[in-house]
């Protein structure tokens, strides 16, 4: 008799349960962006394959990148570098 009284619970329960949404991914972007190596940062950035808003985040995410002093003496001039955008 219990066992029957849970298998209906159960039953009901599920019966109540609103089926789930496959979830969506958020698909990260890649830019590549021009930067020329100042010291220990990149500036005067430009994104060469993106424009509008894209390019204005990959351009300022790029300007925040601290720079060690290895690779800014490495790579004097400017560099490419790829950023990953995440909506």
């Amino acid at each position: 008799m219990l066992l029957s009284a849970l298998a209906a619970a159960a039953v009901i329960a599920g019966a109540n349960a609103a089926p789930q949404a496959p979830i969506e991914q958020a698909v990260a972007k890649a830019v590549i962006v021009d930067c020329q190596v100042s010291g220990a940062n990149l500036t005067d950035c430009k994104a060469v394959d993106a424009e509008g808003a894209d390019a204005v985040q990959a351009q300022k995410l790029a300007e925040q990148v601290e720079v060690p002093e290895a690779f800014a003496l490495a790579n004097p001039g400017r560099v490419l570098i790829k950023m990953k955008l995440t909506p």
